[in-house]
């Protein structure tokens, strides 16, 4: 699938305003002929973060005032919830500080400027805790299993107690494991087992056309059969997929019929599932973004890019090879779009 050219422009052209200001050199162009190009995506290895107290405190206006001026008197997305019903202060509050604690954590691997984590947590789950993807991606920052084990984040179903009482619905607490093995079968099967010279549509009606299907039967009934597989795992998939998102979604329910308190309940998270949490999953995506930027020179779309669809995506050739490019996939192409402008937004709300 690839890039429409509305798309492609967009993203050009937002970047002239967000990632300026993300590279620090807004006085600097003031200073400076007119003639100079204002569109920066390299973030320099010697910027310097603004991640004090007072910094801290200006983002966290700054994307409040942001998220009511787009959502008063409307459902914030994801959460779909009215606006006016969801303390969203204390959420930002606590996600920033926890932004600038990573960043000065991971600074020694690459910079990175908060604002745009900001975004792209926006992006991922409006800052919503408790977000569960159709892809079983998690939390505030949507790690999916493999990832958060990669950065030592504990997931619903890692210990033997996950799967007994108190906890709801302790039977399904192996199903993330099932779902990750049957999408690898599933994608062994497609490598080793499909029918040489797949049938197509144009080849079936050939064939047809021909008058030749009985001397196509059996070629033909193997490759239903080696279909219904396909369409038989695809169920399988879906069905421990959807059982472990059950069980994720009843665990985060208290007796009260509402969800948990991210504030008061940390101490059940720490135990259930880490993603739901704030300090370690924003930690390894800061880490995950700072070694991005590491990997692609700066190339803070290519590092992004690389936390939505995999940084190995963003491979390239030839010059283009030391900072990397944005994959050609819609969904990271609208993602980009979308962190693009929430920091732009944003960054101009600083100071208001």
């Amino acid at each position: 699938m690839s890039l429409n050219s509305s798309k492609r422009n967009f993203l050009k052209t937002a970047a002239f305003s967000a990632l300026l200001q993300m590279s620090g050199i807004r006085g600097v162009y003031a200073e400076k002929s007119g003639t100079a190009s204002p569109i920066h995506v390299i973030i320099p290895k010697e910027y310097e973060p603004p991640v004090e107290p007072a910094d801290q405190q200006g983002l966290t206006q700054a994307v409040l005032l942001y998220i009511s001026d787009c959502y008063r008197g409307k459902k914030l997305p994801v959460w779909g919830r009215p606006f006016e019903d969801v303390n969203l202060e204390k959420r930002i509050t606590n996600i920033v500080y926890w932004i600038a604690s990573g960043i000065k954590e991971h600074r020694n691997i690459y910079p990175i400027d908060p604002a745009w984590v900001v975004a792209q947590i926006m992006a991922e789950s409006f800052f919503y805790e408790f977000a569960i993807s159709k892809s079983l991606a998690v939390g505030l920052c949507q790690f999916i299993l493999p990832t958060a084990r990669e950065y030592g984040i504990l997931c619903a179903g890692d210990r033997p107690e996950h799967g007994k009482a108190p906890y709801s619905n302790p039977e399904s607490a192996g199903k993330a494991e099932e779902y990750y093995r049957l999408k690898k079968e599933l994608q062994d099967c497609k490598e080793n087992d499909a029918p040489e010279n797949m049938l197509t549509i144009e080849s079936a009606l050939k064939i047809i056309a021909k008058g030749d299907c009985s001397t196509q039967k059996e070629y033909a009934g193997k490759h239903l059969n080696y279909l219904n597989r396909l369409h038989e795992s695809d169920q399988k998939i879906l069905t421990a997929r959807d059982q472990y998102r059950t069980y994720l979604q009843q665990n985060i329910i208290a007796e009260s019929g509402q969800e948990k308190d991210i504030f008061k309940d940390t101490d059940f998270f720490r135990e259930f599932d880490e993603r739901f949490t704030y300090k370690k999953p924003i930690s390894a995506m800061v880490q995950m973004l700072a070694k991005g930027l590491k990997s692609k020179n700066g190339n803070i779309l290519a590092s992004a890019a690389g936390y939505n669809a995999g940084l190995s995506r963003t491979e390239d050739s030839g010059p283009y090879k030391p900072y990397g490019k944005i994959p050609a996939i819609s969904e990271t192409a609208t993602y980009l779009s979308h962190v693009l402008v929430n920091h732009y937004e944003i960054i101009k709300r600083i100071g208001e």
